[in-house]
């Protein structure tokens, strides 16, 4: 598997799409009501799945409409970050010491504020 994604058996794409199709409200009433903006509402009316990834607003919107966002356990990932590391990792001390680096400094990135 090359994908980034772990599989998402469980991710309720198809659900959310169908509550959106069927509300009857403007995508700005949806978005007023729902704290999500209104052109990520229109985007998710007219994506029908596709490049659908799980987001803030995505879980803002399934809790609106009372969809439960299925949570993906960490185990799913053990195997796919395992081998992403093995297919970059030349295999090298320097080298997978330079990982851990670019590894440690996501980190930096999600706690940083804004």
């Amino acid at each position: 598997m090359h994908g980034m994604e772990a599989p998402d058996t469980e991710f309720p794409v198809q659900e959310l799409l169908r509550q959106l199709s069927a509300d009857a409200r403007s995508s700005s009433e949806i978005a007023r009501l729902s704290g999500v903006s209104q052109p990520t509402v229109s985007r998710l009316r007219l994506s029908n799945g596709r490049r659908l990834r799980r987001s803030a607003s995505f879980n803002k919107l399934c809790s609106f409409y009372g969809v439960k966002p299925a949570s993906r356990p960490a185990t799913a990932y053990n195997e796919l970050l395992r081998n992403a590391i093995v297919d970059v990792w030349d295999g090298s001390e320097e080298h997978g010491r330079a990982l851990l680096v670019v590894i440690k400094g996501l980190k930096e990135l999600r706690e940083r504020p804004g």
